[in-house]
């Protein structure tokens, strides 16, 4: 079974909560309204977090998050605003389970048993470093992709 560094998901839940939570920072001017859908063998995707992450990320770069509704579709935000600026991006999309470990062998006696990460995705589609999803943000206008992912 992969594990995700707690870490890794930690950050990508705080980037979400700020995007949900209309949290924001200075106005980011020139971002592209960007909607999509995202399906893995053929269904919709419901609750996953979508990340188009700059290709050639750098510090002071902005990530567009989304997260998928029941019908798969996401709509990314940067910095609590709509859209991501024109760019080339890797797109990341995360789906996970948190499965409680038994009681049996609990390395912490007293306390509850650690939680494991389980992806619900193949996990290349959780890494920059490894995801083959890459689009191409154009200033001009609303874009619409569909994230069709694969094992």
């Amino acid at each position: 079974m992969y594990m995700i560094s707690p870490r890794y998901v930690l950050v990508l839940m705080m980037i979400g909560f700020l995007a949900a939570s209309g949290c924001r920072g200075p106005k980011v001017k020139g971002l592209v309204p960007v909607r999509g859908t995202v399906t893995y063998k053929g269904e919709a995707v419901e609750d996953a977090v979508v990340c188009f992450t700059p290709k050639e990320f750098k510090t002071g770069d902005r990530l567009g998050t989304g997260k998928t509704d029941s019908n798969g579709r996401f709509e990314l935000r940067t910095i609590g605003e709509r859209g991501v600026l024109p760019g080339e991006y890797v797109v990341v999309v995360i789906k996970n389970e948190i499965v409680p470990q038994t009681p049996q062998g609990n390395p912490r006696p007293g306390r509850p048993p650690p939680s494991e990460v389980k992806s619900l995705l193949p996990k290349r589609y959780g890494d920059p470093k490894t995801s083959d999803l890459h689009v191409v943000v154009e200033k001009s206008g609303l874009t619409n992709w569909l994230l069709e992912l694969v094992d």
